[in-house]
């Protein structure tokens, strides 16, 4: 899902509330899970005069943007991006000061299958977890998937805001948050149909905003979740 310039600014906000989540940002060590091109540790970069951010990205391709776009605005001495593996982080336990997981407003094409617990492992005792995310709540024909992925929407997790309030407790996290985005994204995504004029998107974009069992805010959700990692996580 690549969202355009005006439509990323339409959602700032969930930038903002990162950035809110994990102040005082000056002397943080920050790692960013399916970073993309780099957009999310670009952004909180410019915002530090201190500190690092880490990147972990599956895409070669992606990296080496990050990479170059790191260079090109002199961030070097705050970021560092690194190839990710599949299900795993080979990092050491207690590293960062926290995480960011972020599939919203700058989702990754190639997406790991690292859990909460493993995110937390890599977490000092009082870091943050930060995640966004699509979940579907329902199951979903092959086909509505297809018309979905025709309008850009092809990434969907799974699940619900319970499974997600279970899974971050199960991994040790407390102050758990699950806060419902899909008002705020779906004015965007209104606002897309109106300007979009290909025919065989119709169907997607039916089933997105208009159908009784899947559209946004019934069978599909955007999420943003927030934890700390306990002392007893650790123990």
């Amino acid at each position: 899902m690549q969202w355009s310039q005006s439509e990323i600014e339409e959602l700032s906000t969930i930038l903002e509330r990162i950035q809110a989540d994990l102040e005082p940002l000056n002397g943080k060590s920050i790692l960013v899970l399916c970073s993309a091109a780099g957009e999310i540790p670009l952004w909180l970069a410019q915002r530090m005069t201190q500190g690092n951010i880490m990147g972990v990205e599956l895409n070669d391709d992606l990296l080496d943007a990050a990479r170059r776009s790191a260079s090109e605005k002199r961030l070097d001495h705050l970021l560092e991006f690194r190839k990710a593996e599949k299900t795993r982080l080979s990092l050491p336990e207690g590293m960062f000061d926290g995480l960011i997981s972020e599939f919203v407003i700058f989702p990754t094409s190639m997406p790991t299958e690292i859990g909460q617990p493993e995110m937390a492992r890599v977490l000092k005792t009082g870091g943050r977890m930060l995640i966004t995310d699509v979940i579907v709540t329902r199951s979903i024909s092959p086909e509505a998937r297809q018309a979905l992925n025709t309008i850009g929407l092809d990434y969907l997790c799974e699940g619900t805001a319970d499974d997600f309030r279970s899974w971050m407790q199960e991994a040790g996290l407390t102050d758990i948050e699950v806060e419902d985005l899909t008002p705020m994204v779906k004015a965007v995504w209104e606002q897309r149909r109106m300007q979009d004029p290909e025919s065989d998107h119709h169907t997607g974009y039916s089933l997105l905003l208009d159908d009784p069992a899947i559209r946004l805010g019934k069978g599909i959700f955007y999420i943003y979740v927030r934890g700390t990692k306990s002392l007893s996580s650790t123990e």
